[in-house]
């Protein structure tokens, strides 16, 4: 017994080291894929600051589904985008399954009916019209400053093509570069972060999208990007993919994070 017990030791301490070093890595947010659905909405007559105060507080409590991660919204910045006024709901999910489990159970709900009724002239969305993204998150978006606490922030939106014969993969293997490249700049109190979203219905496609915490902000982030960033990283990104020159320009809201369940937007007054 005593030489077993001689022999175990060892193995229990390297072991216990092990998982010593384990519990100090910090897990890369590249490493986590997340599913997402942006469903688009129209403002009605009745669509102000007051309505969608008491229309995001009210549908707060219908939501049940756990694996929920967080709610964005989206209004049009100016005129000229693409899909004209269109604004948008961003839904994110731990996966698909969870999100179609979700959507089939808000359907029968009656309350949930009542509500979408109760609120038609304020703001509409077709949740049939839903569009699906696999998404990934480079930069956490507390990295380069905090976002307001009304939970505004302001978005760039470009579509982008793959070249032939190339895919996710190699949009995905960038980002650890293009963070790097961003590090290395003067992002500073811009609350920069972005998102890769990668279409379902269409592997061609993906949406590059850059948030920041105001207009002013996103100038100096792009004003960083042409002095620093884009010569190191374009000719890269230029090898597997092309994006149109103008985005399309929203300000946003987070409507829930699963993070934080008694949070609620601060709309700003009409």
């Amino acid at each position: 017994m005593k030489k077993l017990i001689t022999m175990l030791l060892p193995v229990i301490f390297i072991a216990s080291c092990s998982m010593e070093e384990g519990s100090d890595q910090v897990a890369d947010s590249l490493d986590t894929e997340f599913f997402t659905e942006f469903m688009p909405c129209e403002a009605g007559p009745d669509f102000n600051s007051e309505n969608m105060t008491a229309m995001i507080s009210e549908w707060q409590k219908l939501l049940t589904a756990a694996e929920l991660q967080g709610v964005w919204g989206y209004a049009p910045a100016v005129d000229t985008n693409s899909v004209g006024q269109t604004g948008w709901w961003e839904i994110q999910w731990t996966s698909q399954e969870a999100a179609d489990a979700a959507w089939e159970e808000w359907v029968k709900n009656e309350d949930a009916t009542a509500w979408q009724e109760k609120y038609a002239t304020v703001l509409q969305c077709d949740g049939e019209s839903r569009n699906a993204f696999d998404s990934v998150f480079p930069i956490p978006s507390a990295t380069y400053g905090e976002l307001p606490d009304s939970g505004y922030f302001y978005t760039e939106v470009y579509i982008c093509e793959f070249n032939e014969g190339y895919t996710k993969d190699n949009a995905v293997n960038f980002l650890y570069g293009f963070r790097d490249a961003v590090a290395s700049a003067d992002y500073a109190e811009t609350s920069y972060h972005l998102g890769n979203y990668f279409f379902h219905d269409d592997p061609s496609s993906f949406l590059w999208m850059n948030f920041t915490n105001s207009k002013d902000s996103m100038d100096k982030a792009s004003e960083s990007f042409e002095g620093s960033v884009r010569d190191k990283m374009f000719p890269l990104f230029s090898e597997f993919a092309s994006c149109g020159e103008q985005p399309d320009l929203y300000n946003g809201f987070t409507l829930y994070w699963s993070e934080d369940k008694e949070f609620m937007p601060t709309f700003p007054a009409n």
